[in-house]
């Protein structure tokens, strides 16, 4: 025997032994250990079912024996007929001539039937189990006898082996992995589902020692035999936990044998692929076979892709006609078409052809994976034979980042295989609809056979991955170990050989102006330290100088608007060039003109981040001052945008002409269009000029401020904002008003926000009628109302004059506030006041009246005339 075979054999005596003294697995709570798999098979009684002191007969149930061990399947039967002889009991003495005759009509089931028919599924569930379980002990106990016979006697061909068995082998292998792996999460389930069955059942059991104590206290006969009854309800439920915790016992028990068989097989097909892992023979007929396999199935996939592009561009002019005759149905308003059918075959012709060109993608993909999985044959071909052993570390490379690729692509496919399942989940509800139409449902079905064929496209690019993957996978098990062995000093010349050629290698050109590996590292390099540099000085400006300054009073202002400018506004853009530029001067790499252009750039740059810096620096001392003054004037803030405003263009104009001033260009030309332009702009913008300077007027005049209750014209309302073209007023109404600074300034302003008292003039009138002793006694009265008024200061009341039907009264007084809700409830008391008053003295408030005197006129003297003629 040769020496590869006695090592084999020991490798896998030692498998064996590491498996026999594996821990054992976990027993269920309450009963014994199961024996070994390899003794005769057959289980004892504390392997079958827990035993459990239930603390009671069960016979008081009707259930004599339940909690006796079941040995055997015949001991389920006599469960099962026990508990079936108990529920024709129970039936029986429902439907007796007495109980029939006590019993209402209407009689509810008796609750104790769904309680046994429910233990009596479980009872069969866990005889179920318990077969099931012995046969997987069985089928455990020959795969440890074959893995132990092939420890002991190896494989029955001799080698060599062709790579073809190997593979089938190491699939199987992946199949028993996932089967070891589902196995596992199912004995996870089934110990959780052990343990909630168990905390179940001791619930029950304290329930039913609560129930019996309470029997035991009562004294009452009715009462007693009420709390039997419960007792016997709750007994029973106990038996009925017990049987589900019997059963998620035996659950647990096949799902531990299952898991333990699953990793015994692939204990098994992993001892079988070592012992022929170092026999293979991949021969050349084998070579060319499956490189015969691959390219039929390319040109398969070549014609699939051209059939498929075909029907793409059918089912896309389909689709365009039929979108056409629902735009122009949608623009006709045919009352006549179906719109809904309409946009539903839309739907299932876009499914239609997003399916055919998807699966053209799919196909080109499954091309490109197959075409890469043509060198990993070639490539493990040669491997085997012990060829080209130089490339060896660069195929593992590319390898792995081969099957990295796969890996992304694989989770992309996945998802869309989700996407279009729950898509179909989607249209079969909406298939279900009983009054769906006819012509719908076809449009609907049309669209699910679509997303069904583009599901099975992609299910099948899923497959061509998988079998890249299988290739790749074993590629690299075969590559590792055999790169690793190299010792560490050819490892070591072939990295200094392969370094020395690398660094001075030249990496591209550009115009004929080459770029090597060392420049283009060392630039690198610098680009990485001056990054790193400026944002550890960033970093350490705010952390150590900046709360420095903070702590400061008076004299850190000014430094503290520099730190902080130097943190916030340092662009990256000037760091990233700077960085840069130093990078390429230092290494040399660009050196002439590309210097010359990144060195100009850099200048302009430069100037701009100076302006960030002062524009920041500005701002943030003016902020602060703003807010400092802010708390006595909010009015400030106005004046302090304008000044913000102003600094801002001053300092860009400085950057602008620093920057022209630098290299050379004309700024007095510029300044002088800049000035004759700015003449032309003033004359077209001198309204919103007029607002500006305006705003400044306001400014610094402060005839009102930010929360001033102003009337201005016909505007009235609280000031909310000053800008510098307009102003915001809040109107009594709720609306906000934008008041144009020049129309505001124009108005006559009645500022009412630092009014100290109201001065308050009102009329009274009373009849005529009116005794002079109560017109006397008038004022007096007033008098006294308007001074029985909190915060209110009464001034005079006099008898004013005589109106047009009224003596009238004038009074006046003062509210000391300016709140006007504050006014009106004063009036509104002194109006009440008054009334009670002249009420009680018989007053009367005069009315606009008018009085007609109708007058009766004597007759006329008889004329001269008439009286001659009478003589």
């Amino acid at each position: 025997m040769s020496l590869p075979s006695i090592a084999n054999r020991f490798l896998f005596l030692i498998l064996l032994g590491l498996m026999s003294t594996q821990a054992p697995l976990a027993t269920p709570i309450g009963t014994a250990a199961a024996p070994s798999s390899s003794d005769t098979g057959e289980e004892t009684a504390e392997t079958l079912a827990p035993v459990r002191d239930l603390g009671f007969d069960p016979a008081l149930v009707g259930l004599p024996s339940f909690d006796l061990p079941r040995r055997s399947a015949d001991d389920y039967e006599r469960l099962l007929d026990l508990i079936d002889a108990r529920i024709d009991e129970i039936e029986a003495a429902a439907t007796a001539p007495a109980a029939a005759i006590s019993a209402p009509a209407t009689a509810a089931e008796d609750p104790r039937l769904p309680l046994l028919r429910g233990m009596r599924n479980s009872v069969r569930a866990e005889a179920l189990l318990v077969e099931r379980a012995e046969q997987v002990s069985q089928a455990l106990a020959l795969a440890e006898q074959e893995l132990a016979a092939f420890a002991e006697d190896g494989a029955a061909s001799d080698p060599p082996y062709p790579v073809s068995l190997v593979d089938q082998l190491r699939a199987e292998l992946e199949v028993l992995a996932q089967s070891a792996a589902q196995a596992s999460r199912l004995a996870a389930q089934a110990e959780q589902r052990a343990q909630a069955s168990e905390r179940a059942l001791e619930a029950a059991m304290r329930e039913r020692r609560r129930r019996r104590d309470l029997v035991a206290q009562a004294e009452d006969p009715i009462a007693r035999a009420a709390e039997e009854r419960e007792l016997d309800a709750t007994r029973l439920q106990v038996l009925v936990a017990f049987q589900t915790f019997s059963e998620a016992a035996a659950r647990r028990k096949l799902s531990q044998r299952e898991s333990e068989l699953a990793r015994t097989r692939a204990a098994l097909f992993e001892a079988r692929i070592a012992f022929k892992g170092d026999a293979l023979v991949f021969s050349e007929e084998a070579l060319n076979e499956r490189l015969e396999e691959l390219a039929r199935r390319i040109a398969e996939f070549d014609a699939r892709t051209t059939a498929l592009q075909q029907t793409a561009d059918r089912a896309e002019l389909e689709l365009v006609a039929t979108r056409e005759r629902l735009e122009q149905a949608l623009a006709e308003n045919d009352s006549a078409v179906d719109l809904d059918l309409l946009q539903a075959q839309v739907a299932a012709q876009e499914a239609e052809v997003v399916a055919a060109r998807l699966g053209v993608d799919y196909l080109r993909r499954a091309i490109v994976l197959a075409e890469q999985s043509k060198p990993l044959i070639e490539r493990r071909y040669h491997l085997l034979r012990g060829e080209e052993a130089a490339q060896w570390p660069t195929w593992l490379r590319e390898t792995q980042a081969l099957l990295r690729e796969v890996a992304t692509e694989r989770e992309f496919a996945e998802s869309e295989l989700a996407s279009l399942r729950s898509m179909q989940l989607v249209l079969s509800r909406r298939l279900t609809a009983p009054d769906l139409d006819t012509a719908l449902r076809a449009a609907l079905t049309r669209r699910m056979e679509a997303l069904r064929e583009q599901e099975s496209r992609a299910a099948e690019l899923l497959a061509v991955d998988e079998v890249v993957v299988s290739l790749a996978q074993r590629l690299e098990q075969s590559l590792a170990p055999r790169v690793a062995e190299r010792s560490l000093g050819q490892l070591a010349d072939e990295a200094q050989a392969t370094l020395a050629g690398w660094w001075t290698a030249e990496l591209f050109a550009i115009q004929d102006q080459p770029f090597y590996v060392n420049e283009i590292i060392t630039a690198l390099l610098v680009f990485v330290l001056v990054v790193i540099a400026v944002s550890f000085l960033q970093r350490l400006l705010r952390r150590r100088v900046l709360p420095r300054l903070d702590s400061m009073q008076g004299s850190g202002r000014t430094s503290h608007a520099v730190v902080l400018a130097l943190i916030r506004q340092t662009s990256q853009v000037f760091v990233i060039l700077l960085a840069f530029y130093l990078s390429m001067l230092i290494s040399g790499l660009g050196a002439g003109r590309v210097q010359q252009v990144i060195g100009n750039l850099l200048v302009a740059v430069f100037y701009f981040q100076v302006g960030l810096w002062a524009n920041a620096g500005l701002m943030d001392y003016l902020q602060r001052q703003r807010s400092k003054r802010e708390r006595h004037d909010p009015g400030t803030a106005t004046g302090f945008g304008l000044l913000m405003f102003f600094l801002r263009i001053l300092v860009w104009v400085v950057v602008v002409v620093s920057i022209m001033a630098h290299f050379r260009y004309p700024v007095a030309g510029v300044l002088g269009a800049l000035g004759v332009g700015g003449i032309a702009v003033a004359f077209a913008v001198q309204n919103i000029l007029g607002d500006v300077f305006n705003s400044m007027g306001i400014v610094l005049d402060k005839p009102f401020r930010v929360g001033d209750f102003i009337v201005a014209g016909d505007n009235v309302g609280v000031i909310e904002y000053i800008g510098v073209k307009t102003t915001r007023i809040r109107s009594l109404s709720g609306e906000l008003v934008a008041v144009s600074n020049t129309n505001l300034v124009n108005s006559n302003i009645r500022n009412f926000k630092h009014m100290r008292e109201r001065r308050v003039v009102f009329k009274i009138g009373v009849v005529y009628q009116t005794p002079p002793e109560q017109l006397e006694r008038i004022p007096g009265m007033i008098e006294q109302i308007i001074r029985a008024q909190a915060r209110c200061r009464f001034d005079r009341a006099h008898f004013f004059e005589y109106g047009d039907f009224a003596l009238v009264f004038e009074i006046v007084y003062y509210v000391i506030g300016a709140d006007y809700n504050l006014y009106m409830d004063i009036q509104q008391a002194i109006n009440l006041g008054i009334y009670r008053a002249f009420q009680a003295e018989g007053i009367q408030f005069a009315y606009p009246t008018q009085e007609l005197i109708l007058r009766r006129s004597p007759p006329p003297p008889p004329s001269p005339s008439l009286m001659v003629r009478g003589d």
